[in-house]
């Protein structure tokens, strides 16, 4: 009998599908938020067929997934950083592991203050961070220079056909995508298996989104960035996260991953631009007006709800 319930279990076991990891999960909506941005970034634009597909890219994403996803990106980031790991895993043999879970449960700034090392992931999370908001800030510019350019285009039609867009553009952000599983293993690292302190191109650096989709770019210079006086609460909150994917402890601290992703003010701001976003291609009348709605509410303000670095 015991030997049947054995032979069942490990049936069970084999049969049960594999249980993502939390932070992987939810990085994947960060993921296809940069991919759009790639894409904006490159696309050829000319005509109000063009300007509508970039509008979608711009208005498709849910706000308070990709703010999560931010989260979890910046937390990846941290865990690939050589001094942060090592001063964690040291916290883990001098104290004991189940100790260093309680305190990452109990304390958002002990991943901060008590391991040796935060400081470089802290550099890490802000130079990701910066560069990020600099392709954001690059497609607003060029999103500006369009307008200009589609100026003399058709008008659009009436505000019957404006209503029905907007009713789309309202509709897409609840459609749930999923990262192409050919890049999934880049955008899923474990602990130190990426290399972004000397390769801007590794996950968590300078150029990574750039080299993801091989766009061509130029690697911006390595700063000693700061933080905002916002970002020190999302900072903590990345490197708690990383403090427990570092000792694998994600999936066993479920409630406390799923407090630390919820980032409602950053998810709030996203929100609101995406509201903006639509409430202005709603009264638009020429792609080149649409060009504009997107590089202010599409790009701009998500990169100023999203910032973390301030300049040293």
């Amino acid at each position: 009998m015991r030997l049947a319930s054995l032979a069942l279990a490990t049936m069970l076991a084999i049969a049960a599908p594999a249980r993502a990891e939390p932070l992987h999960d939810a990085v994947d909506a960060y993921v296809l938020f940069q991919n759009d941005i790639t894409d904006l970034l490159s696309a050829e634009i000319t005509d109000e067929a063009q300007m509508n597909q970039a509008l979608i890219l711009a208005a498709r994403h849910d706000p308070q997934r990709v703010a999560s996803g931010r989260i979890a990106y910046g937390a990846l980031t941290a865990s690939q950083s050589p001094a942060f790991v090592n001063g964690v895993r040291s916290r883990v043999r001098n104290a004991g592991r189940a100790p260093v879970i309680r305190q990452l449960r109990r304390d958002i700034a002990y991943a901060r203050n008590r391991p040796p090392g935060s400081g470089e992931a802290i550099q890490l999370i802000l130079s990701s961070s910066a560069a990020d908001n600099a392709r954001l800030a690059a497609a607003s510019h060029r999103f500006n220079g369009l307008g200009a350019s589609l100026a003399s285009l058709t008008p659009h039609g009436d505000s019957t056909s404006r209503d029905r867009r907007n009713a789309e553009l309202s509709a897409l952000a609840g459609v749930r995508r999923s990262v192409d599983a050919a890049i999934a293993p880049r955008v899923h690292p474990i602990a130190l298996t990426a290399t972004p302190l000397s390769d801007p191109t590794a996950f968590g650096g300078r150029r990574f989104w750039d080299a993801l989709a091989n766009r061509a770019s130029p690697t911006p210079p390595v700063f000693t960035w700061r933080e905002t006086a916002s970002g020190a609460s999302s900072v903590n909150r990345m490197l708690t996260l990383a403090g427990l994917y570092v000792v694998g402890a994600t999936e066993s601290e479920s409630a406390r991953v799923s407090e630390l992703l919820s980032d409602r003010r950053t998810g709030e701001c996203l929100a609101t631009e995406q509201l903006q976003l639509r409430q202005c291609t709603s009264v638009s009348a020429s792609a080149n007006e649409d060009a504009y709605c997107i590089a202010r509410h599409g790009l701009a303000g998500p990169s100023q709800c999203l910032g973390l670095a301030a300049a040293p």
